[in-house]
């Protein structure tokens, strides 16, 4: 009997969870605002639902605003609401105000606009074109696919005459050396054709949006509708902020052993820690410092952070400039920026190589994955604080807060770790013990 309730108990169980796991969010209609925002370096899209009532933006530079009217649901695994703008994505008529101390200080009309990623679709850099520029930005990358595409059609053409003409080589010194002719047989070897270079850049769609532009301050936003009335639901308060530092060089650090989990390295107090050998790419950019809440809360509005830290922003990549490795005031090395190429290794190992960059790679048609200064860490180092710094210009001067401490670590004295972490546990047990005793006594 109790092993059939308890059958029945686990049945009950599994189909509730089964119906759990098949239960579809409940779907609600919601006023949202579609946000394309300036993070400092480059432009991120999120959208506010109505649990978020505040918006964040950088101040003095673009940013889009776009009220519409989607599906929202509460996802529970990752806590957050989720947006279906593929079911729904309606457009809401009006203007944007922009109010301040309960005045309206600005009433926006859309404006048309395009991304424009200089260096393809990952670009470091987006910039924003709005109304004519857009037109000639999107109008000129329109341009350059069409003449891609048609050097494309004639590339597959030529490698199809490519393929035709290899045969009838083939076919030729066979018959030739099936007749007996022997020595060189001075048939032309048919040239394959190289494929055409992609474009190079890449520009948006263009889209229209309400461009906010304001200087820092506190702001609240809401869409008059054409009939003059407020639309429900489209108020919400604006933060525009700025940056409280700038200056200084932050590192990007790619490690050579797992190249997918970059590292950062902004402030200059801070020692990176190098074990054994291996292989460290490096990555400057110029940076900023913004309150952590607000840039949280700028890439995504159901972000989180905390009001009172503060976080370094990557900005501008540095690239025309040479990465010195050294020892105390000994230069070691210079190295200069260079591509370099993630090589996937066959086989069921599933690793990978990264190797320079080179012709053999560019006439293969491969594109580089990466450019870095790149520095190497061995054993065979003294074990001794070692220096990054990056100078740059006709004179080779150190950028400003760009000298990093590179620390070596031996595997060998990890034992001692392990000792030292063990030393309050025996400090806590002996203090324990000596109480126990008191009492006992």
């Amino acid at each position: 009997m109790m092993r059939r309730f308890v059958f029945l108990l686990l049945v009950g169980a599994l189909v509730l969870s089964g119906w759990v796991a098949l239960a579809q969010p409940p779907l609600r209609e919601q006023l949202v605002y579609s946000l394309t925002s300036f993070n400092g370096s480059t432009y991120s899209k999120s959208f506010a639902p109505q649990s978020e009532d505040t918006i964040y933006l950088i101040a003095n530079t673009n940013n889009i605003v776009v009220p519409r009217k989607t599906v929202v649901y509460y996802w529970p695994i990752t806590r957050r609401y989720m947006a279906g703008f593929s079911t729904l994505n309606e457009a809401v008529p009006g203007k944007l105000e922009i109010l301040q101390g309960g005045k309206v200080i600005a009433t926006l009309e859309e404006q048309k606009y395009v991304l424009y990623y200089p260096e393809g679709y990952f670009s470091e850099k987006t910039i924003m074109y709005l109304n004519e520029e857009a037109d000639a930005a999107h109008e000129k990358y329109k341009k350059a696919m069409d003449e891609f595409n048609q050097k494309l059609k004639e590339y597959y053409e030529a490698m199809q005459k490519y393929r035709e003409e290899l045969n009838k080589f083939f076919e030729e010194v066979r018959r030739r050396r099936e007749a007996g002719e022997t020595g060189p047989l001075n048939i032309p070897v048919p040239k394959e054709p190289s494929p055409p270079d992609f474009v190079d850049f890449y520009v948006s769609e263009p889209a229209t949006g309400f461009v906010v532009n304001l200087p820092p301050g506190h702001y609240e936003i809401r869409v008059r509708l054409d009939d003059g009335t407020i639309l429900e639901g489209s108020e919400k308060k604006l933060v525009v902020f700025t940056s409280r530092r700038k200056g200084g060089i932050g590192y990007e650090i790619i490690p050579g052993n797992r190249w997918t989990r970059r590292e950062n390295c902004d402030d200059p107090s801070w020692i990176i820690h190098g074990v054994g050998k291996n292989e460290l790419y490096f990555n400057p950019f110029t940076q900023e410092e913004y309150n952590e809440l607000y840039h949280n809360k700028l890439q995504d509005p159901q972000n989180i952070g905390r009001i009172e830290r503060w976080k370094w922003v990557h900005v501008d990549p540095v690239k025309d400039a040479m990465l010195l490795f050294g020892r105390g005031k000994e230069v070691l090395k210079a190295v200069t920026r260079a591509p370099y190429f993630v090589k996937q290794i066959p086989g069921p190992e599933l690793g990978y190589e990264i190797v320079d960059y080179d012709e053999d790679l560019k006439k293969r048609g491969y594109k580089p994955t990466f450019e870095s200064y790149k520095v190497v860490l061995g054993p065979e180092l003294p074990k001794v604080d070692y220096t990054i710094q990056v100078v740059a210009g006709e004179d080779q001067m150190p950028l400003p807060k760009s000298e990093r401490t590179i620390r070596l670590l031996r595997k060998e004295h990890g034992m001692y770790l392990y000792f030292l972490a063990l030393i309050p546990l025996i400090v806590g047990a002996g203090i324990v013990v000596s109480r126990r005793a008191r009492v006992e006594a």
